[in-house]
């Protein structure tokens, strides 16, 4: 018989305890108890956490639901899943260091070109679908979305929605996100371990498309983009270029 360690055996304890019967019904409530049990270090990164079955039991609810929750933190990054092994939290704290973001002055600037950014809306909005999913928000809690633009040489080259959980942000007005951009404004203010780049053709709309002199509906290289403090996804961009764009990458 595999012997569990006194820490796992002590979360279990805990989780019980705390649930005083209550039980969890959804993923989503599974996911932000799992979440918060990291976020406090109660399961510090590299810790080996219940098994599906374990976390289940404690928590009142199927073990389907606890694998939906666990599916959703595996794939933004905050825990690690593997066969025979077990569930761990990512081992982020060897990566705390400031996240190098690559700024879109210097890919405009590094192509010989002249940058010039605009600041399009900023206003609070109920988040999209995939907001809520990337900044582990529920449907109904407010965000900042931030829609700007960047031209090169007076030629749209992206126009990007940003969504900031502000909640877990510093205090930011319009004024911050004047004359830089949200992406700039954020790395001075928060230190951000890691990020996670998707890459995808979508159609172009609203403003979006208005500024990139497009149709609606246009297909369009499209990046979405998270950036992360430790465990805590703090921002979701999607950047939208214009067609023809071509994405360089060189190692």
């Amino acid at each position: 018989m595999a012997k569990i360690s006194g820490n796992l055996v002590r979360s279990l304890r805990a989780s019980g305890a705390a649930g005083g019967g209550r039980r969890m019904n959804t993923w989503q409530s599974v996911r932000a108890d799992v979440l918060e049990r990291i976020r406090t270090r109660e399961w510090p990164p590299g810790e080996l956490i219940p098994t599906e079955q374990e976390l289940a039991a404690s928590l009142g609810c199927a073990r389907a639901t606890v694998n939906r929750a666990l599916r959703e933190l595996a794939d933004s990054g905050i825990i690690e899943r593997r066969r025979k092994v077990g569930t761990r939290v990512a081992a982020t704290s060897a990566r705390r260091t400031v996240l190098d973001m690559p700024a879109m002055r210097t890919e405009i600037e590094g192509m010989g070109a002249r940058y010039a950014y605009a600041l399009v809306s900023f206003n609070a909005h109920l988040p999209s679908e995939a907001a809520a999913r990337a900044l582990q928000v529920s449907a109904d809690e407010d965000l900042l979305l931030v829609t700007v633009t960047y031209s090169a040489d007076g030629h749209p080259h992206c126009c990007e929605s940003i969504w900031l959980n502000t909640r877990l942000l510093p205090p930011v007005t319009r004024a911050d996100v004047e004359r830089q951009s949200p992406h700039e404004w954020l790395a001075s203010k928060v230190a951000l371990t890691h990020g996670r780049f998707s890459i995808l053709a979508d159609a172009a709309k609203g403003d979006c498309a208005r500024h990139l002199g497009i149709a609606e509906g246009t297909p369009v290289l499209t990046i979405e983009r998270i950036n992360w403090n430790d465990t805590t996804p703090v921002s979701f961009a999607r950047q939208f270029y214009p067609p023809q764009h071509r994405l360089v990458s060189e190692d």
